[in-house]
């Protein structure tokens, strides 16, 4: 019963973080439709603004709008601008300076940077088993990308997108440790409402220069299913998701999840008759998820206590 109960608590946090990546990889795919006649900068404040507003609305519904009046505004919207506003445009601009490519396959390198962060703040200590499932994860990861590493290019653009990939991994441990006195609902809007804000200030600041980013397109019949899931299911929602499977898994575990994005973008353009199945990204995702399994092997109670030891410890600092 006890085993079936530990089961069932690592079931549900990876369904939440596969599910938050699916929709995460719905984006992209949205996201095809919408380039042409908007620019990057004007979707992404946009985009974060739109899921901030529905989280807080969300937020208020559930816990009523007292809850409002304690909540650490300074820490998380700094956390949010920092992690998500600044993570984003160092990927953007790390994407403008190198290709596509250089991209994607960095990051796929995403598993070794929540291992790097739950090394340096957590003292956690990888497992034989732990590692197998980060190099798993990394591989899986770059075969379901689809791309060659020989196709990248080296410079400035590939450091700032690694750069964006570990304040990623950061802004998601510090948002599940940092702000723990607020339900993973609260967590996630005061952090989406900090990188709304910056994304907001930096989409002003492109406009008075006259930037081509912040051009705004018309929703029209066409784009309009797209653009919903863009504003939404792929951000708000998956961002949701996202921060309730990753405080019970760690920044680790599921970082791993994120190496399938690329995969689950193929099936739904297969879906949508967009594109083919190819066996190699399949082979990719398995991977992952075989990375995935092998690396909770060896997570019993004993570290389950540590963990929450942890959370106790962050929460009384």
């Amino acid at each position: 019963m006890k085993a079936s109960s530990q089961e069932t608590r690592r079931f549900i946090p990876n369904l939440q973080c596969f599910v938050s990546i699916f929709m995460w990889a719905s984006g992209f795919v949205a996201l095809e439709f919408l380039l042409d006649d908007w620019g990057a900068l004007s979707l992404n404040a946009l985009r974060l603004g739109v899921s901030a507003l529905v989280l807080l609305l969300w937020w208020i519904f559930r816990e009523r709008y007292q809850t409002l009046l304690g909540v650490p505004w300074l820490r998380g919207l700094s956390i949010g601008a920092i992690g998500w506003g600044l993570g984003s445009l160092m990927l953007f601009l790390g994407q403008r300076m190198s290709d596509p490519v250089t991209t994607t396959v960095v990051v796929a390198m995403m598993p070794l940077a929540g291992a790097a962060i739950e090394i340096v703040f957590d003292k956690h200590r990888l497992s034989t088993v732990a590692v197998l499932g980060i190099l798993l994860a990394l591989y899986g990861g770059y075969l379901a990308t689809g791309v060659s590493i020989q196709d990248t290019e080296m410079g400035l653009g590939i450091l700032l997108c690694l750069a964006s990939i570990f304040l990623f991994a950061w802004a998601t441990r510090a948002t599940t440790r940092q702000l723990d006195e607020l339900s993973p609902t609260g967590q996630t809007t005061v952090t989406m409402i900090g990188g709304a804000l910056f994304s907001f200030i930096l989409y002003c600041l492109f406009w008075l220069s006259g930037s081509d980013e912040v051009r705004l397109g018309a929703i029209t019949t066409e784009v309009l299913i797209p653009f919903l899931v863009y504003l939404i299911p792929s951000s708000g929602i998956a961002q949701l998701l996202w921060i309730f499977g990753a405080g019970r898994l760690g920044i680790m575990i599921a970082s791993f999840h994120m190496n399938a994005a690329p995969f689950y973008v193929m099936l739904i353009l297969v879906a949508l008759s967009h594109g083919d199945l190819e066996l190699s990204r399949a082979l990719g995702a398995g991977m992952v998820i075989l990375g995935v399994i092998l690396a909770q092997l060896k997570i019993g109670a004993k570290d389950e206590g540590a963990r929450q030891q942890t959370q106790v410890q962050n929460h009384q600092k």
